[in-house]
Formats: C-alpha cells, sequence, structure tokens
C-alpha cells in the first residue's frame, strides 16, 4: 500500500483509467458517426437551435464552425490522436499539459454537441481530466497535487452518497423495493436472463435494492475505515461497476470511477495517521 501514498502513483493510476474510459466513449462515437450528419438523430442544424449564444456572439459562431457536420468527425479524430499521445509512456519530454487542455476542451464541446444521454461517468471522467491538466502544469507543486487527490477522492465519495441518497427518496427503491428487478427488465439496460431469474425472488430484489441504496449513503465512511477497512467500499464498487457494464453495457462508468479509487486510498491513508482508537 506505500505506493498509494506516492502522488505520482495516483497520478498515473488516475491518468491510464480515465483514459481508458474516455478512449470507450469516443471509438463509440466516431462508430457512430452517420448519427451527427444534419438528416440524422444529432443533426447540428436541429441542437443549434438551443440558442444559449447569439449569432453574433463569438462562441457560436466558434461552436458553429467546429461542431457542424462533418467538422465535428475532425474534432472527435484529432481527441483520438491526442488519447493515442498520452498513452505513449516516456515518449514526449515536455509537459502533458497541452495534451491534457486539449482533451479537456474537447470533451466539452462532446458534451456540448451531443447533450442527450451523458451521464455520471461523462462528468466524472471531465473532472478528472481537468484535474489531471492542471497537475501537470506543474507536477512539482504539492500543493497543487494534494488538492487535486483531495478534491477527485471527495467529489468521487458524494457522488456515490448523492446517488444513495436520492435513490432513498425514490418510491422504487424504499417504499416498494423492486427498482434493480425494473432496471434488468427493460430493454435498454436490462438482461433476459437476470430479470427471469428474479421474477418470482422478491426477496433477492428486495436485498439487491436495499443494499445498494445502503452502501451507497453509507460510502464516505470510507474515510475513518482505515486499512483494510476501505476495501469493503472500494470491493463493493468496483463489483458495481463490473456488473453494470457487462449487464447493462455501461462501460465507461467502471473507469472513471476507478480512476478516483487511486485518491480515496491515498485520503484514507493519510487520515488513518490521524485516528486514535
Amino acid at each position: 500500500m506505500e505506493n498509494f501514498l506516492n502522488m505520482e502513483f495516483i497520478y498515473a493510476c488516475m491518468k491510464y483509467f480515465v483514459l481508458v474510459g474516455i478512449s470507450i466513449s469516443t471509438i463509440e462515437l466516431l462508430y457512430n458517426w452517420r448519427n451527427f450528419q444534419d438528416n440524422r438523430l444529432y443533426s447540428w442544424k436541429v441542437i443549434s437551435t438551443r440558442g444559449y449564444f447569439s449569432e453574433n456572439n463569438i462562441f457560436h459562431k466558434l461552436a458553429h464552425f467546429l461542431l457542424k457536420y462533418p467538422n465535428f468527425i475532425g474534432v472527435i479524430i484529432f481527441r483520438v490522436l491526442v488519447l493515442v499521445l498520452l498513452v505513449i509512456p516516456g515518449i514526449w519530454g515536455f509537459s502533458q499539459a497541452p495534451l491534457f487542455l486539449a482533451l479537456v476542451l474537447t470533451s466539452l464541446m462532446i458534451n456540448y454537441r451531443s447533450p442527450f444521454g451523458q451521464d455520471g461517468s461523462d462528468q466524472m471522467s471531465t473532472i478528472v481530466v481537468i484535474v489531471l491538466f492542471l497537475y501537470h502544469i506543474n507536477p512539482d507543486n504539492t500543493i497543487v497535487a494534494q488538492a487535486g487527490i483531495w478534491f477527485i477522492a471527495l467529489q468521487s465519495i458524494l457522488s456515490y452518497f448523492t446517488a444513495g441518497f436520492f435513490k432513498a427518496k425514490g418510491d422504487k427503491w424504499t417504499k416498494n423495493p423492486n427498482a434493480v428487478y425494473l432496471i434488468f427488465n427493460t430493454s435498454t439496460y436490462g438482461s433476459k436472463p437476470i430479470a427471469g431469474y428474479l421474477q418470482n425472488r422478491q426477496s433477492a430484489i428486495t436485498f439487491l435494492t436495499w443494499s445498494t441504496v445502503a452502501v451507497e449513503v453509507m460510502f464516505p465512511l470510507v474515510l475513518v475505515t482505515g486499512y483494510p477497512g476501505m476495501l469493503v467500499f472500494l470491493g463493493w464498487g468496483l463489483a458495481f461497476h463490473l456488473m453494470n457494464a457487462l449487464v447493462m453495457g455501461l462501460n465507461s462508468f467502471l473507469w472513471a470511477f476507478l480512476a478516483t479509487y487511486g485518491a480515496i486510498v491515498y485520503c484514507c491513508m493519510q487520515l488513518s495517521a490521524y485516528w486514535i482508537f
């Protein structure tokens, strides 16, 4: 566990995990390039009518140039090139900050260009990349490096708690706990074998539903459990996201949140030195 007290190691883990997730989502965008044509689902001519900026605004003109078809495909290809350059270890002698800045900007453009279907993994990945950009401006600045690690750890923990808190307020998660079965019974995120298995097993449905809510709400306790107690929460998170990736197809969630786990371990190890039992 000593490696997790090394900030350089934490940022390396953060970098490569988040790049895997971003690469998957970028390849998916490139694979579905036809949907960005003017007569297809994500037509910029339609999306641009949201009117966030006036037509005379420089941001509107720049967005219109970069995000219209086929220019937007060029943005995605440029993003692929940036990802390739970032995953090649030790090939560049200069700072990686410009590459992470390019990744931040393309992430913001993609989020603006394709506002439909965005989820927590997209937001988390963008936040992690912003922190990586700030870190690589001056990796020797320990104050910025530590602040970035703590920010990512607390952001991840807050994400779990918020998800659990709002699930607890929903009827399908607490009063009539069958949300897990309903999700597995959908055509988009479901699984027929699992839904069939759970159909007449209310006790299993209730356990899975309530356990999800309970662990998410209690996730902030990871900061005070120390080692090896924190592995219970992180192991649950890994299993949870792995199941969602395999069953529900939520691939990017796995990598986006794994990118934050090193930061959580670092903060837990730092805090454990102050606990007196």
